[in-house]
């Protein structure tokens, strides 16, 4: 599982394909996901792709998230506990707050 965490109002997130990840193109704002603590279950391999859709936070502040879901192999080990990696999906200047990827 993957949590986006941020700000509720100052961000969103959404799920897009490939295209409109390169393009910032946002689905309907029905779509978004935007409690602050979004939490996305990874399930399947593949590509994923996901933009934050407020104002041209992903043009502009390159506020976007591809993940490359690998297939299992094996059974899994236990894992250490997450820890916050931030990624392109970060604070914009005016917030100065980070948003942060699990």
């Amino acid at each position: 599982m993957k949590v986006f965490n941020y700000p509720v109002g100052v961000h969103n997130v959404f799920r897009v394909n490939g295209t409109d990840f390169q393009n910032c193109s946002k689905p309907p704002l029905s779509e978004a996901l935007r409690s602050g603590n979004d939490k996305i279950v990874l399930a399947t391999p593949g590509r994923k792709w996901y933009i934050c859709g407020v104002a041209k936070h992903c043009e502009n502040a390159n506020q976007k998230l591809f993940i490359n879901v690998l297939p299992q192999t094996q059974s899994p080990s236990a894992a250490p506990a997450p820890s916050p990696i931030y990624t392109k999906f970060h604070s914009s200047p005016a917030t100065k707050r980070p948003f942060i990827f699990w």
